[in-house]
């Protein structure tokens, strides 16, 4: 099989994180709460412009990403957390970073993953051979200093690709990692997002366990962006899993931050000590509604934004995710 998809480039560092509290990357350094360290191979930059065609929350739960198509190989995410906003661009390349254990993953097809390493679970530190997600192998070895490659087989055997990064001088008398990323699709159209960093760190994460077997689907959510007083703006999305909101607030310092918690069809209420209104009506209907009280104190009028619908032929699918012609050979995936 040919992997069509190219690897991740090497990026620069995000200026904002998420929240401190993450499983570290084996080896790695916690972020102090103060200060809390950039995610490695994600930039800060201008907007590639685009439309935004859903959002997707950070594993950590400290922050949520928009999702925007630019084209049919160009797609980006605004990264917002508790700390401000950056970019992740997947401009014909498929782009990949980690804050402390905490990885985000985008491919030019607009493909999202947010995962959490974990040690002996999804991530693992070569040199040694690795199961990763879906039965996967993984040969990791040290080709030289801060140079690593993957070898990649079938859960049936048979090698198919191979993973190859390093790390450079990050100008400030340290290293800089550059992270190898793909999205592998095996003949059934299942994907896995698989990642490999300049120390050797390999990472794995299965998209199908963690959304109920649904695809990442653009033509199969709709979004909108709502104001409901005081500041406050709602992220409103809505797909064949259900609806989902997000609330930010533009603070003092011209940043755009989450406030509250997101509202899903497991959640879809703010708890009563909040301070505002926020519920989900109808979440497990085809017309839910958002139910908002952000400004006037108990007794002011509820104000009630219906969620874009979820198109016709979407409901209870997903676009599905196509399968890779398999061709001979063994296809190398060098981080630049």
């Amino acid at each position: 099989m040919s992997l069509t998809r190219p690897t991740a480039r090497r990026l620069g560092l995000l200026c904002a994180a998420t929240v401190a509290a993450l499983v570290p990357v084996v080896g790695a350094v916690p972020a102090a709460v103060a200060a809390p360290a950039a995610h490695q191979g994600v930039v800060a930059g201008q907007n590639p412009g685009g439309t935004m065609v859903r959002t997707e929350q950070l594993a950590s739960g400290g922050g949520f990403v928009e999702i925007y198509r630019v084209s049919a190989s160009h797609y980006w995410g605004r990264i917002v957390t508790y700390y401000g906003t950056s970019v992740i661009d997947a401009n014909g390349e498929t782009v990949a970073g980690q804050d402390n254990g905490e990885y985000v993953f985008l491919t030019p097809q607009g493909h999202f993953g947010s995962w959490i390493a974990v040690s002996g679970k999804n991530q693992f530190r070569g040199p040694g051979t690795f199961t990763i997600a879906r039965g996967y192998t993984a040969v990791v070895e040290q080709t030289g200093r801060n140079q690593w490659r993957a070898k990649l087989k079938r859960p049936a055997g048979g090698a198919f690709l191979t993973l190859q990064t390093h790390a450079v001088d990050d100008g400030h008398g340290g290293l800089s990692h550059v992270y190898a990323g793909e999205e592998i699709v095996d003949p059934g159209g299942k994907a896995i997002y698989v990642v490999l960093s300049a120390d050797g760190i390999i990472t794995s994460f299965d998209p199908q366990a963690a959304t109920g077997g649904e695809p990442p689907a653009d033509k199969c959510t709709a979004t909108r962006v709502q104001s409901i007083g005081a500041g406050t703006l709602a992220h409103m999305s809505n797909r064949p899993s259900g609806p989902r909101v997000s609330f930010t607030s533009v603070y003092d310092d011209g940043k755009e931050r989450p406030v509250l918690m997101p509202l899903d069809r497991n959640h879809p209420s703010l708890p009563a000590d909040a301070g505002i209104v926020a519920r989900i009506k109808g979440a497990n209907t085809a017309a839910p509604k958002l139910v908002t009280r952000v400004e006037g104190g108990k007794g002011a009028p509820e104000a009630v934004t219906a969620f874009p619908a979820v198109p016709k032929d979407c409901r209870g699918t997903g676009t599905g995710t196509p399968t890779v012609p398999a061709t001979p050979g063994l296809p190398v995936r060098t981080a630049r």
